[in-house]
This record gives structure tokens, sequence and C-alpha cells, in this order.
């Protein structure tokens, strides 16, 4: 069970130098389509951080051909605590409500500024928790994450409401996304046939997944490791879940999911790409960062996949 104590830093389980905690909040623009990530790795035995603020806006096969990337890999720990903290490029994440809310501010006094509002919508979905995840308890082949760099780890649904400039161009923000925060020893080299995604619906539905990918087929999404539906404020968690991908190289084109929630319900949603490019979170990973339109018995969806498939 996630408590509030768990927005703060964590204590390492060891001196392991790839012992992290993370935080992801992602939010976007589907009429243009501008799909924006914040990405946060901290590693308090090495004293470093890494952020990644990402937009994309098209397809490529490169990652320095997104509409605007700012990675950077050494950037000085906070001597703030991880409730509310400011970074060397310009970032700035505070909780306004203990596990539910946060301000996120960025700039880089050179071309994107931002200023949103996350609101939870839900209480954070624990998957290590056999009360909340029915498959908190249940091993997957594949999955070498989960005990891990998920060795603590929430994902929420959430409203992220505000302002951004980019390139001197205004917009405004209004939609409904995941964050995430992990703690637990994460190296450089551990992703492989994994996928966290999202798609959440205008009839105020959210679904959200992580998969393991079938290795002798990265079309085949193979099983759900963990994920839940909301439906308003109730949240099921997923008991199961199959899947196929039509891609362009590693670039997302088209998804057919069905997902299983813990009442017997299945839920099958279909994803057209509006954006699909190369992300590369940290400089050993390259992974395959899409934003969807998805579709889900006729109602309409918008959502991301990120997704390491090798």
């Amino acid at each position: 069970m996630i408590t509030e104590k768990d927005m703060y830093f964590h204590t390492p389980s060891s001196d392991d130098p790839y012992w992290a905690e993370t935080n992801y909040f992602g939010f976007y623009v589907p009429e243009e389509p501008l799909h924006v990530n914040v990405y946060v790795l901290t590693r308090q035995n090495l004293g470093a951080v890494l952020s990644s603020i990402t937009i994309v806006d098209g397809f490529s096969n490169s990652p320095h051909l997104v509409r605007y990337t700012n990675n950077q890999v050494h950037l000085p720990f906070p001597k703030t605590n991880f409730d509310d903290y400011r970074l060397g490029n310009g970032l700035a994440i505070k909780c306004t409500k203990p596990v539910m809310d946060y301000d996120i501010q960025f700039d880089d006094g050179k071309r994107l500024s931002f200023a949103v509002k996350y609101q939870g919508l839900m209480a954070p979905y624990d998957i290590h928790d056999p009360d909340m995840d029915p498959l908190a308890q249940v091993s997957h082949g594949g999955d070498n994450v989960s005990n891990t760099a998920y060795a603590g780890h929430w994902d929420q649904s959430g409203r992220v409401t505000g302002s951004m400039k980019l390139d001197g161009r205004e917009f405004s923000i209004d939609c409904v996304a995941s964050m995430d925060h992990s703690w637990g020893l994460r190296q450089e080299d551990q992703f492989a046939n994994f996928c966290w995604l999202n798609a959440n619906f205008d009839n105020d539905t959210s679904i959200h997944c992580i998969w393991v990918i079938n290795p002798d087929d990265k079309n085949d999404y193979a099983a759900i490791v963990h994920g839940y539906v909301r439906e308003g404020s109730q949240v099921y968690g997923l008991v199961k879940g199959k899947g196929r991908v039509l891609r362009n190289g590693n670039l997302h084109v088209f998804m057919d999911l069905e997902v299983t929630d813990k009442r017997g319900r299945s839920h099958r949603f279909t994803g057209t790409a509006f954006t699909s490019n190369p992300w590369q979170p940290w400089p050993y990973v390259c992974a395959t960062h899409t934003f969807m339109r998805w579709e889900l018995a006729g109602v309409t969806g918008w959502g991301e996949i990120q997704e390491v498939a090798m």
C-alpha cells in the first residue's frame, strides 16, 4: 500500500550505484499533435540525477529528429526531498497533495517553458499490493523489472492542466494522462521486451497496462504483468491480457489489445499512432515512445506507449 511517506526519497536498499528513484509525467495536445514527457531518474548513491524533457510531433527513426529534446545525465542531486525539488536543467516538481497532486514547471531559457498541474483521479496503484493488483504475486516469464527497477512502484491516472510555450507559440494543456513513481535497483541494460502504456477515454475511463513482449515475436504482446481499468472513481485490477502490434521497423503504427479485469469484464481497444519516435531516457536504452489515438467500443481516447522491444 502506498502511503504519504512514499512521496519522499526512499532509503537505498544497498550501496549499489545503480539504485534509483524515478518520477514520470506525460501530457499532450492532441490537436497538433504534441506529446510531452517529463522524466527524472535519481541515483542517491552517486549523488547524480538524469532528466529527460522530450516533445514529439511526428514520426522519425532518430531520437535527434524530434520536435524538442533536453536530456541531461549528470545533474547534481537536489538538496531538498522528492516532494519538492528543482534541478539544474530548469525543471521543478512540487507535490501539493500527498501522492495525488503536483505542480510541474520547466523553463530552459531558450525554446521551451511550461507550468502544469497534475491532479490524481485515483489513489496510487501499487503493483506489489495483492489487495489492489490481482497480479502482484504472479510470476511472468520475461519480466525482469517488477522486483528490481520496480521494487517499489505505483501508476496513477490524473488530469493535467496548464500552459506551455514552445518556440514562441502558446499551447493550452487539458488532458488525462499518467504518472508513475519507482524505486529500486535499475541497471542501464536491464529493460528488454517490456512495455508501459495508457489509454484515457472520453467517457472518464482509463486503461493502464504493463506488458511483457514475446522475445521471439516483438509484435506479440504476450501477457499483462500489471494494470488496471479506471471507471470514474472506481479502479479494477487486470488479471490477463493479449494483443498484437503493427509496426514500421520498431515504430508503432496500429495496436489491437484486449484486457480482462478482476470482475471478469473484457475490454478490447485499438490504437492508431499519431507520433512514434525512438526515445533515449538514458544513454544505453533506446525505447520506442508513441502517442496514440485509441478507440474503445466507439469511444475515443488518447495515451502513450513506452516500450523496449529487443
